[in-house]
């Protein structure tokens, strides 16, 4: 037996270094899509419920990254309408100045 690796009885999906228990499951597909994920499952010489399970976890990852595009842009929004209220405040300055300068303290070295 392979070190790290647990090996069981029944059919079970190889994950890491660990066996994943997997769950029988029944879904409605129209036939396109079902045509589809057997022409994927085909090509890429695997069964039809892993196309399905990589969908699903891109699917889910695409989602996270648009949640975190979002954070990020309403960081970069809330953060302009800060710099806006000062700018207001204390009149005529050279934001842009300062933050090129700013921005380059802060960037990383490249790599030799």
């Amino acid at each position: 037996m392979a070190e790290g690796v647990q090996y069981a009885r029944r059919r079970d999906a190889l994950v890491g270094k660990t066996m994943a228990a997997k769950t029988r499951v029944n879904i409605t597909v129209d036939p396109q899509t079902l045509r589809l994920a057997d022409r994927l499952a085909r090509a890429r010489k695997t069964s039809r419920s892993a196309v399905l399970r990589e969908g699903v976890h891109a699917l889910a990852e695409h989602q996270a990254n648009q949640v975190a595009e979002k954070e990020r842009r309403d960081r970069q929004r809330r953060a302009a309408e800060a710099m806006d209220r000062l700018a207001h405040k204390f009149g005529d300055w050279p934001a842009e100045k300062i933050l090129r300068a700013a921005r380059d303290r802060w960037q990383m070295p490249e790599k030799v």
